[in-house]
């Protein structure tokens, strides 16, 4: 994969590295730890400008975002997800975002919630592996 952009939180510590996987054309956000939710939006708008600058170009429709080793608690920034970045995303050619589900009970409680928002121009999936997750996305290539 192809490193993008790391971010760090307010402790200094990394908490969202931002990859493009060329071979399997999709966008791919390693979440860990523990941010706030303007850290979480700073990095999330970051996918959105490489969506823009680079992705629609190379026609990326997924965001794959590596839940597993994340301990926090987003649902707060569910709804500015939906609203605000699906929709600018989705006219830049997103069309599925992907949740590789964490073990923590808050932050799988906010996949979830993204999940299950109503009206969404992208739909979510949530899945236990990344392996899943890849096997979800070549056959939607097909």
């Amino acid at each position: 994969m192809t490193p993008l952009y790391s971010a760090k939180n307010a402790t200094d510590e990394v908490y969202a590295e931002l990859y493009y996987q060329a071979e399997k054309n999709y966008l791919f956000m390693r979440w860990s730890g523990y941010c706030t939710d303007d850290e979480l939006k700073k990095a999330t708008l970051r996918m959105l400008d490489w969506q823009q600058a680079e992705g629609q170009q190379l026609g990326c429709r997924f965001h794959v975002h590596d839940t597993k080793e994340f301990e926090t608690a987003w649902s707060g920034t569910v709804d500015w997800i939906v609203t605000e970045f699906f929709n600018k995303a989705y006219a830049f050619g997103l069309r599925c975002n992907i949740s590789v589900l964490s073990p923590d009970l808050f932050s799988m409680i906010s996949s979830e919630a993204l999940q299950q928002h109503p009206g969404s121009l992208v739909p979510t999936k949530l899945f236990d592996s990344l392996v899943a997750a890849e096997q979800f996305i070549a056959s939607q290539s097909q």
